[in-house]
């Protein structure tokens, strides 16, 4: 199929440094419209313009976009992009369309309670470790686990549980480990990526079963699965790649003030 799991020195970061490597995504052009919430509620707007991955315009805005990645602190403030983002951080950064304001992915879909109710295909139970890299607050750890075909839990972690007790879904079961990209996730949801595609672009595999991997892949690619999948809300592509390609912005560069 053509699906090889990458070297962990391939990753988009040096490994120790958080430096990142190559050259940033081409395919990230576009303008991306951010809102950053001080302590004080104090909301500020700006965009930045992207051609092929470069920052060619930051902009204070005085009005707020049609949408926009709702992060806190300071415009200036950058993400730790090759670190863990805190769960707390998760859960405040938000996507904002229109008036409207929706949680980060994958917060919206870990609990949802359609995925406990698939099913039931026996044998299918693992527990995944689930990463996403270029985010819009770093990397994204979720534990989740799959109970003969259902998936009773899932969660965002600030790290890796060492041992699950007694009782817990997919207490004793084999342990996985899959990573792809922010905007694929979101390609994944909306329909125009499967799982394997998502994880063969730019994405890897740990030291998982095959077989219980492709078990689960068909799972995924099941009606209800999907359904569940389709009925999220759908964000502009900006949101999905904004992360990789901010993390090559220079550091010196500062928001030209709003025009009057």
């Amino acid at each position: 199929m053509g699906l090889v799991a990458r070297n962990p020195e391939e990753d988009m970061f040096q490994q120790g440094s958080g430096a990142p490597v190559g050259s940033p995504p081409e395919y990230a052009t576009g303008t991306v419209h951010l809102d950053a919430v001080a302590d004080d509620g104090t909301v500020t707007h700006h965009t930045q313009r992207f051609e092929s991955g470069d920052l060619v315009q930051w902009t204070l805005a005085d009005a707020p976009g049609p949408w926009a990645i709702v992060r806190p602190g300071d415009p200036t403030e950058r993400v730790s992009w090759a670190s863990v983002a805190p769960p707390e951080l998760v859960e405040s950064t938000k996507i904002r369309v229109g008036e409207e304001v929706f949680d980060l992915p994958p917060l919206d879909d870990l609990p949802s309670p359609g995925f406990a109710s698939l099913p039931r295909v026996p044998d299918a139970t693992a527990r995944l470790r689930f990463e996403l890299i270029g985010t819009p607050v770093g990397r994204i750890l979720s534990d989740i686990r799959y109970q003969d075909g259902r998936r009773p839990l899932g969660t965002v972690v600030g790290e890796w549980p060492e041992r699950t007790r007694q009782g817990e879904p997919a207490h004793d079961a084999p342990e996985m480990s899959v990573r792809m990209t922010f905007a694929n996730y979101l390609r994944v949801r909306s329909g125009e990526k499967d799982f394997l595609e998502a994880i063969e672009d730019g994405g890897d595999v740990g030291d998982s079963r095959w077989t219980l991997l492709l078990l689960l892949h068909g799972i995924a690619q099941t009606a209800p699965y999907l359904a569940i999948y389709r009925s999220l809300p759908r964000f502009p592509a900006e949101t999905g790649w904004w992360g990789e390609a901010a993390a090559y912005i220079d550091s010196d560069m500062v928001p030209a003030a709003a025009s009057n």
